[in-house]
């Protein structure tokens, strides 16, 4: 029986619960849009993790969501262009290193909304 499909009944009781517990808005990834509900179930964490734009340290509550590929991606671009995530009591460097990150996110949501476009261009073709 190892090809036979799951149970459908237990399936729509998981994605039930699952929208339950995200509730009306599902969340999704910021830069690629990933809001696959099997891919948000808890397998030691979620897919979908909350993203702090400026750092943590900077400002704890400008989050997004970001899968992790993203979010990885976002923290990999943020380390090529120095950007400092650690307190930073001197308020002109700890604003260079919030527009550092702010540059890098802006990058790649801008890419993500060119791709986004020529999706939809695609699409009415």
């Amino acid at each position: 029986m190892a090809d036979s499909p799951g149970n459908p009944i237990r399936t729509a009781r998981r994605a039930t619960e699952l929208r339950q517990r995200l509730g009306s808005e599902c969340p999704r990834c910021i830069y690629c849009g990933c809001a696959e509900l099997p891919l948000l179930t808890l397998i030691r964490r979620p897919l979908l993790e909350e993203h702090h734009v400026a750092g943590r340290s900077h400002d704890p509550a400008l989050t997004v969501y970001a899968c992790r590929n993203c979010h990885a991606t976002f923290h990999e671009n943020a380390l090529d262009q120095s950007v400092g995530y650690e307190p930073e009591p001197d308020p002109v460097r700890r604003t260079a290193s919030v527009l550092l990150s702010l540059a890098v996110h802006f990058d790649m949501l801008a890419k993500s909304i060119r791709r986004w476009a020529a999706e939809l261009k695609e699409s009415r073709k």
